[in-house]
This record gives structure tokens, sequence and C-alpha cells, in this order.
């Protein structure tokens, strides 16, 4: 199998609303839009991401699909080159995050959002970990990985 694309598709109340803030706080840029659906692109020169919208209650769908996401447990990781900077660009836009900015042990420096469907949008920036928390072993693998994606 060779893949073309890869993006999450969110059930939601209005594909627009979604949109709206998805183009206005992130910089993102609509591929494909219908009153039914919508599909997203990251913005930028580089590679391309997406994410798409579907309204609920659409009667085409499989059952399961009808229904909007109504959950706390979908998180939309965004990795950045620089997260601070990130911050701040989303916030020259007017919106606050949901969590701030913020160092983790495991490697990560972060803030998070939350979109209007109640998706959280972690905006990531890979860090070097603290060996303490995995240990050496997995520190020396995670940090090697931090390396490669920078390439």
């Amino acid at each position: 199998m060779e893949l073309k694309d890869l993006y999450s598709l969110v059930v939601v109340e209005d594909p627009r609303h979604v949109r709206d803030w998805y183009v206005r706080h992130l910089g993102f840029t609509v591929a494909f839009e219908a009153d039914w659906f919508v599909y997203l692109v990251s913005g930028g020169t580089g590679r391309r991401f997406g994410i798409a919208f579907m309204r609920e209650g659409l009667d085409q769908q499989l059952p399961q699909f009808r229904q909007r996401f109504a959950g706390d447990s979908l998180i939309l990781s965004v990795e950045v080159e620089d997260a601070r900077m990130a911050l701040d660009s989303v916030r020259a836009t007017g919106l606050e995050p949901a969590v701030e900015l913020r160092d983790e042990p495991w490697g990560q420096r972060h803030f998070l959002l939350r979109d209007p469907a109640g998706v959280w949008v972690d905006i990531i920036q890979p860090i070097e970990p603290d060996p303490a928390f995995f240990g050496a072993e997995v520190a020396a693998q995670l940090q090697e990985a931090v390396e490669d994606s920078h390439g």
C-alpha cells in the first residue's frame, strides 16, 4: 500500500465555524469545501498536513459517524520549530492557550489550545528529555529521534 495522504476527520456541529478557527489562529487554508465538509491544509512552503471536519447528522454516513465529537480525549499534535514563537503567533490572533507553555521531562515544550469542536490542539516542540525521567538509555534514544527529525 502506498499512502498518498493521511488526515483526521472530525464530526462537528458546524464545519465552517471550526474552519474559521483553524484558518485564523493556526494559518490553515481551505483545500476543499462543501456545505457539509471542509478539508484544511497547513500553511507554509514545506510538507503540508491536513485535517477535515464533517457536519453531524448526515443520512448518507454510517450511523456511528452521524454524531459530532463529544469526547475529551482527542489530541491533535502539531509539531513546530519553536513553540514560544508559535505561542506569540497564536496570541497575536487574540487567542489565549488553554494550557500555558511548559517544558515536560519527557522531552517536549508545548502549549495546548481547544478548538471550537472540543479537540485539544497540542503545539509541540521536541526538546532534550530529562535523563532521570526515562533513564539514560531511553533518553539517548529520544535525543537521537529529536536530532533525526531536524535533519
